[in-house]
């Protein structure tokens, strides 16, 4: 099944296809904004576009062999560049073979197609592989890097790439979209305010155990807050979970209760903390594979001291 952009998309999904009408599709293309938003939905669809071989239509028609062969999997000339296993960097080796398949000639005489998700995984060595094709563009071929957080890129890389940037969509386009597609609008609107307004990311709340397991460590960070569990107790429970994600709830939980708990009792210990887990976030974000347990029991115990140095 062909992928189409979200409803809150039309808009950038219409400049792009004027682009391609036009002929002025820039050989790479920088998609960033948060997480749970559509990025991903995005670059796959306008990939897809560019694949098909059907003629004047503004999306993937589904039915062309460039489409038949995509939707088996089996097409060449497109590719998506991932972290081998989550939370792990994209590695030299990786760019390199996408690189080399990039230089070759379409197989199906038409465009090709690379998508890097999410681009800041990419280690040092892979970044610098990268630049190459960038500076060396081939005709006919789209690179489309897909970043959560773009400033983690180096700034030769985004100086060429065309950028577009996603913003949250407006709630009401969010929970019309929700609430069709899991067929329950109370849960739609309950969850939505929990992902932070960002759809998909509520979806995944609505069809996996996720929201239940973000909820937990919310609660784990509130017992350490009030003293009722250990750092080393509470850094224990956390070893498995994906620690970039873990410190995605922790910043989130902690905006929380500044803006609304702890509005009134201004503490700057805990706008130094948040400073603390975005730090943090990009040490685990590097590549660096800093030791879960370590890592957790020092969060933690700067987590406790901000409730005690007042």
């Amino acid at each position: 099944m062909s992928a189409i952009p979200l409803p809150w998309q039309s808009d950038v999904w219409g400049g792009l296809n004027r682009r391609i009408e036009q002929g002025r599709m820039a050989h790479a293309l920088l998609i960033s904004g948060d997480s749970g938003i559509g990025k991903m939905r995005l670059a796959e669809a306008l990939a897809q576009r560019l694949i098909c071989s059907a003629e004047m239509i503004r999306y993937a028609c589904g039915a062309c062999k460039a489409c038949r062969l995509l939707a088996a999997g089996n097409h060449p000339d497109i590719r998506v560049l991932q972290p081998e296993e989550p939370g792990k960097p994209i590695k030299i080796d990786q760019v390199r073979e996408l690189c080399d398949s990039l230089t070759k000639t379409s197989q199906q005489g038409g465009w090709k197609v690379a998508v890097i998700a999410p681009a800041e995984a990419m280690n040092i060595s892979a970044t610098n592989a990268l630049l190459k094709n960038l500076e060396e563009p081939q005709a006919n071929t789209l690179l489309i890097l897909v970043s959560h957080r773009p400033s983690q890129l180096s700034a030769t890389i985004r100086s060429r790439c065309q950028k577009i940037t996603l913003p949250i969509p407006n709630t009401v386009e969010a929970l019309e979209w929700l609430a069709g597609v899991c067929g329950d609008p109370t849960a739609a609107a309950r969850v939505l305010p929990l992902a932070g307004g960002k759809p998909l990311l509520a979806l995944n709340y609505l069809q996996s155990d996720s929201l239940a397991i973000r909820q937990d460590f919310e609660q784990l960070a509130e017992h350490v807050r009030c003293g009722d569990l250990s750092t080393l107790a509470a850094a224990q429970q956390c070893q498995k979970l994906d620690s970039g994600l873990a410190i995605d709830w922790f910043s989130s939980y902690v905006h929380r209760l500044a803006t609304t708990d702890l509005a009134d009792k201004p503490n700057r210990a805990l706008f130094d903390f948040a400073d603390k887990l975005l730090r943090a976030r990009g040490w685990v974000a590097s590549g660096s594979n800093p030791n879960a347990q370590l890592l957790w029991e020092e969060l933690f115990m700067d987590w406790a001291l901000v409730f005690t140095r007042r």
